[in-house]
């Protein structure tokens, strides 16, 4: 797949984070779909391991894709746009360093 581009002919940020971007797979045994508590805990087990790099690096953005299906194995959307904006709660302390 060729990078994209932008209108000046440059590669385009999101190009260039696609590339120096790692990638966290999350899967169920021998492959099968996983269950929103599967999901779950897959994602804990992710913030679980990059906890060991927080002391040196910072995550720029994160994107998540999910392909849900039902139970009958159809894709299926949650909304209308097929897409979730969440932003992470910070307490005041996390705020001014307490």
């Amino acid at each position: 797949m060729a990078p994209r581009q932008n209108k000046s002919g440059g590669k385009s940020s999101s190009a260039k984070d696609e590339g120096n971007s790692l990638k966290i797979r999350i899967r169920g045994k021998d492959n099968a779909p996983l269950g929103m508590d599967e999901l779950r805990e897959g994602l804990i087990e992710a913030a679980r391991k990059m906890q060991e790099y927080r002391a040196g690096y910072r995550v720029r953005f994160t994107i998540i894709y999910l392909t849900m299906i039902d139970e009958t194995g159809q894709p299926v959307r949650i909304n209308d746009a097929n897409e979730l904006t969440i932003y992470p709660y910070r307490s005041a302390a996390d705020e001014h360093g307490v």
